[in-house]
């Protein structure tokens, strides 16, 4: 709760600087607002959905484009559970038999769990200068700040395997990391009141950089209020 409080804390701080930048804009329209939605994570690692809550703001660079900063986090961990009925591993030497390589060998189970503390976006928002209604395409980049754990649970244990390898008992392996991601997506801005707008939006999240998948969909419903 003190690294999100922290990070809602800089993303206020990064916003009222965007803020301040905005007044010097001669089409500069300040913006804030919050959103709920869905938080879809598929990576190689875990997958799953989450609720997700965020904060928003961002200003008018011109009629037809806003910048905007955006802070999401999901309330609930993404998780993996595999294995456990294939021989993980073995200590067998070179060309051991098979009975062989079952006395020296383990079968794992393992628990992958991941926990996003932060989704944080920047993006560029171009939709029509003018009407009641303006769809929007999104484009930009996200970065997640998240925790990863993974649990491994012996289930077999050959009887040749010296019980104090760290694989023959229970353990846990644990990494925080930043995963970078290109955005893309699109919403419909609906004004409900000159200065007040109702947004549907929906954001893909491509961070199959290398050979790690890191992708996530995003959708949520925005209240947005225009000073």
């Amino acid at each position: 709760m003190l690294r999100i409080s922290r990070i809602i804390a800089a993303s206020s701080a990064m916003l009222c600087g965007i803020a301040v930048s905005a007044t010097a804009q001669p089409h500069g329209r300040v913006y804030a607002g919050a959103a709920l939605g869905a938080f879809r994570v598929s990576a190689d690692a875990v997958d799953g959905s989450s609720a997700a809550g965020s904060i928003l703001g961002g200003f008018g660079v011109t009629p037809w484009m806003d910048v905007e900063v955006d802070v999401a986090i999901p309330t609930s961990s993404f998780n993996r559970t595999y294995g456990g009925d294939a021989l993980s591993l073995s200590f067998a030497g070179q060309g051991a038999s098979r009975e062989e390589i079952e006395r020296f060998g383990i079968w794992l189970r393992y628990d992958q769990r991941r926990e996003v503390t932060a989704s944080i976006s920047t993006v560029a928002i171009f939709h029509p200068a003018r009407g009641a209604v303006k769809p929007g395409l999104i484009v930009g980049v996200t970065n997640q700040r998240v925790r990863d754990r993974t649990d491994y649970t012996p289930v077999r244990v050959g009887p040749a395997v010296d019980p104090s390898h760290p694989y023959a008992s229970p353990h846990a392996e644990s990494s925080s990391r930043t995963l970078g991601a290109l955005t893309i997506g699109a919403n419909v801005a609906i004004g409900v009141t000159p200065h007040l707008f109702v947004v549907p939006d929906l954001r893909y999240d491509y961070g199959s950089i290398g050979d790690e998948i890191n992708n996530a969909l995003r959708s949520s419903v925005r209240v947005l209020w225009r000073f």
